[in-house]
């Protein structure tokens, strides 16, 4: 062990801060990428921000059990991301936090029990080894006027100010701190911006004077199915030159297919906070203590579901889900992991809810249907599409484009898979009950279609981005010919809380009959604008 210790001591080890320490933060960041199938930018842009900061603090710090204190949380914070990429390939984020969260003792000793692998044993003691080996052989006090440490100690004292910035005025830790460390503020501030949302909206209904009753008494079941990042311009059903619908076009038939809705916004919270409740998009934050689509049914004597396969804390979207009889988030069955949750296994829930013996049900889906990374979405049996046939906004895309497009086709595919595995299941279980399925995107997607770019975002607007599907079908036919009649209607999402309402035969002063999109009453929008720009005068003909 003597000739060990000397042997290491003789070698020439590198001595800088800023070494050890990118050292330390980069090796969870290299596994994460190893074992997941997607890692944020922002996870990148915070380790690397970090190492500069961590060893600005070193060479000011110079001792030893300072620079120790200030590197414990981020080795602490290693493992657990370590430890999580190996065993779960994935990154964590507060839906992981909040599956933690509902994991009692014997289930966390059953976990490590679990995934304790050599591997994983082997990766954390080089994580370690970095740590210790780092705090032996890093000298801050040598080359007080090095070029590399001034050059590292203002990027530090910069990225310290940004940091500040964006943790005290943003309110930003995920993807400002990496990993764990970041994503526990993130957790926390969302509980409680959650908590403080829930009761806001508990207090409103206990002191509203709003009332609600069913015109038709029937036994009835109405489902309502939130799809994620769909443009119809990616559907077959709507014109798309790939069969990427190829269950709603077979049964096009018993649908109305709605073709001119679109969301008010391009990001999910702002479209679902408008669409959700009695609040118009232009309205700000009145959507706080306005009722919602599930308050006005539960007056209504409506038992209620929230089945989600998104994260839980999105505190608007989360407020409005847990005033629901039966709000159920299947991340708390997956550890928080996004990749590889398909939303087929929602199912099971579903058909609980189908089979409750409540006459009067309304049942909320919330998919993750085409949310990026598109390729996450579905398994590999609906890699479908591979071929170069794509619809883009050059006549000749690279391959990147390409695969892009391929896979963003093939989670619409796959979406219209698990419609037609619900549609059965409704049609299975209804036993003569009135049923309704209104299936529609949050905001749309912009997928090289119009542009060079992918995603959805106030900048850059594209029409992609605001025009979504909007299906309907009930078992009742005279409602499917009578609805018909507005499938070419102007609509914005923003109006969708008084659509449902209608839907569901809902009679109340909460409810506008010019604003819902099948009332004999309904009068489309004068003007639709998404973020002060008109969809009808502008966007819509910018192609």
């Amino acid at each position: 062990m003597t000739n060990i210790r000397e042997t290491m001591l003789n070698l020439k080890m590198p001595r800088a801060p800023l070494f050890w320490i990118a050292l330390l933060l980069l090796l969870p960041l290299a596994l994460e990428l190893t074992y997941s199938d997607f890692v944020r930018e922002g996870e990148y842009n915070s380790r690397i921000g970090w190492s500069f900061i961590l060893a600005a603090l070193a060479y000011l710090l110079q001792k030893r059990r300072f620079i120790a204190l200030i590197l414990l949380p981020f080795a602490i914070s290693g493992s657990l991301d370590i430890g999580y990429a190996v065993s779960f390939g994935g990154v964590f984020t507060t839906a992981t936090l909040e599956a933690v969260a509902y994991t009692d003792s014997s289930e966390v000793s059953e976990f490590v029990a679990a995934y304790s692998s050599m591997t994983l044993t082997s990766w954390l003691l080089l994580h370690w080894s970095i740590y210790f080996l780092g705090l032996r052989f890093m000298r801050p006090a040598e080359g007080t006027g090095s070029r590399t440490r001034r050059v590292t100690m203002v990027l530090g004292f910069i990225l310290i100010a940004v940091v500040a910035y964006r943790t005290t005025v943003m309110g930003r830790f995920h993807d400002t701190i990496p990993g764990v460390l970041g994503t526990v503020p993130s957790y926390l501030r969302g509980s409680v911006s959650l908590q403080e949302e829930f009761e806001r909206r508990q207090t409103m209904l206990r002191e509203t004077d709003i009332k609600a009753v069913l015109k038709e008494t029937q036994p009835q079941t109405h489902i309502f199915i939130v799809g994620e990042s769909a443009s119809r311009n990616h559907m077959g059903i709507y014109g798309y030159h790939r069969n990427t619908t190829p269950f709603l076009s077979s049964i096009k038939d018993e649908l109305v297919v709605f073709d001119n809705v679109i969301s008010s916004h391009a990001q999910t919270q702002a479209s679902l906070r408008a669409a959700l409740t009695a609040a118009s998009a232009d309205q700000g934050d009145q959507y706080r203590d306005a009722l919602s689509v599930i308050d006005i049914a539960n007056l209504a004597g409506y038992e209620t579901w929230w089945i989600s396969n998104q994260q839980p804390l999105r505190a608007t979207i989360a407020s409005i889900a847990h005033q629901a009889d039966h709000p159920y988030y299947i991340s708390n069955d997956f550890n928080g992991v996004e990749v590889n949750r398909y939303d087929t296994f929602m199912l099971n829930r579903i058909t609980e809810a189908l089979t409750n013996p409540a006459p009067h049900k309304a049942i909320f889906i919330h998919m993750m249907g085409s949310h990026a990374q598109y390729k996450n979405r579905y398994p590999d049996d609906f890699s479908v599409f591979k071929d170069s046939q794509v619809s883009a906004y050059t006549e000749q895309p690279d391959q990147g484009v390409i695969d892009v497009i391929n896979e963003y086709d093939n989670s619409i595919l796959f979406a219209d898979f698990f419609l037609q595995q619900l549609f059965s299941l409704v049609k299975e279980k209804q036993n003569d009950a009135l049923a309704t399925i209104t299936y529609f995107s949050d905001h749309g997607e912009e997928v090289y279609q119009q542009a060079n770019l992918k995603g959805h975002s106030p900048d850059n607007l594209t029409p992609n981005m605001f025009e979504i599907p909007f299906v309907f079908w009930s078992s009742d036919q005279q409602r499917i010919t009578s609805y018909r009649t507005h499938k070419s209607s102007p609509f914005m999402l923003d109006s969708f809380y008084h659509y449902a309402s209608q839907v569901m035969a809902i009679d109340s002063a909460n409810v506008n009959p010019e604003a819902g999109l099948i009332s004999d009453q309904y009068q489309p929008p004068a003007v639709r604008m998404v973020y002060k720009t008109g969809y009808d005068t502008q966007l819509r003909n910018s192609r």
